[in-house]
Protein backbone atom coordinates (compact mmCIF):
# COMPACT_ATOMS: atom_id res chain seq x y z
CA UNK A 1 0.00 0.00 0.00
CA UNK A 2 1.15 3.50 -0.71
CA UNK A 3 1.26 5.96 -3.54
CA UNK A 4 4.04 6.23 -6.09
CA UNK A 5 4.76 9.70 -4.73
CA UNK A 6 5.66 8.11 -1.38
CA UNK A 7 8.25 5.74 -2.93
CA UNK A 8 11.70 5.82 -1.36
CA UNK A 9 14.57 3.97 -3.02
CA UNK A 10 17.41 2.44 -1.02
CA UNK A 11 20.29 0.97 -3.01
CA UNK A 12 22.13 -0.13 0.13
CA UNK A 13 25.57 0.87 1.27
CA UNK A 14 27.57 -2.24 0.33
CA UNK A 15 28.05 -3.93 -3.04
CA UNK A 16 25.97 -7.00 -2.12
CA UNK A 17 23.14 -5.13 -0.37
CA UNK A 18 19.62 -5.75 -1.62
CA UNK A 19 17.97 -2.71 -3.18
CA UNK A 20 14.56 -1.87 -1.73
CA UNK A 21 11.61 0.39 -2.44
CA UNK A 22 9.43 1.54 0.45
CA UNK A 23 5.91 2.91 0.01
CA UNK A 24 3.88 4.57 2.78
CA UNK A 25 0.22 5.42 3.22
CA UNK A 26 -1.13 6.68 6.52
CA UNK A 27 0.09 4.15 9.13
CA UNK A 28 0.88 1.35 6.64
CA UNK A 29 4.26 0.69 5.09
CA UNK A 30 5.13 -1.63 2.22
CA UNK A 31 8.69 -2.80 1.55
CA UNK A 32 9.67 -4.39 -1.78
CA UNK A 33 13.05 -6.15 -1.86
CA UNK A 34 14.52 -6.29 -5.36
CA UNK A 35 16.49 -9.42 -6.17
CA UNK A 36 18.61 -9.89 -9.26
CA UNK A 37 17.54 -12.87 -11.37
CA UNK A 38 20.35 -13.77 -13.75
CA UNK A 39 18.39 -16.84 -14.93
CA UNK A 40 15.62 -14.64 -16.32
CA UNK A 41 12.98 -16.10 -14.00
CA UNK A 42 10.48 -13.59 -12.65
CA UNK A 43 8.94 -14.10 -9.22
CA UNK A 44 6.91 -12.02 -6.80
CA UNK A 45 6.80 -13.36 -3.22
CA UNK A 46 4.86 -12.26 -0.16
CA UNK A 47 7.08 -12.17 2.94
CA UNK A 48 4.78 -10.35 5.39
CA UNK A 49 6.19 -9.00 8.60
CA UNK A 50 3.88 -8.40 11.58
CA UNK A 51 4.39 -4.63 11.39
CA UNK A 52 4.26 -3.99 7.62
CA UNK A 53 3.90 -5.62 4.21
CA UNK A 54 7.08 -7.16 2.75
CA UNK A 55 7.47 -8.47 -0.80
CA UNK A 56 10.39 -9.77 -2.87
CA UNK A 57 10.52 -9.14 -6.61
CA UNK A 58 13.04 -11.26 -8.52
CA UNK A 59 13.66 -9.98 -12.03
CA UNK A 60 16.52 -9.44 -14.48
CA UNK A 61 15.87 -5.67 -14.29
CA UNK A 62 16.85 -5.79 -10.59
CA UNK A 63 20.40 -6.67 -11.69
CA UNK A 64 22.86 -3.82 -12.16
CA UNK A 65 22.23 -2.63 -15.74
CA UNK A 66 20.04 -5.72 -16.21
CA UNK A 67 17.62 -3.97 -18.53
CA UNK A 68 19.66 -1.00 -19.72
CA UNK A 69 19.96 -2.34 -23.28
CA UNK A 70 16.17 -2.78 -23.52
CA UNK A 71 15.60 0.89 -22.71
CA UNK A 72 18.40 2.13 -24.96
CA UNK A 73 16.93 0.28 -27.97
CA UNK A 74 13.52 1.97 -27.78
Amino acid sequence: MGSQESAKWNLGTALNDTATITYSASVRTTLVRLQCSISGEEEFEVLNDPTFFVFRLSHKCACWNGCSSEYNNK
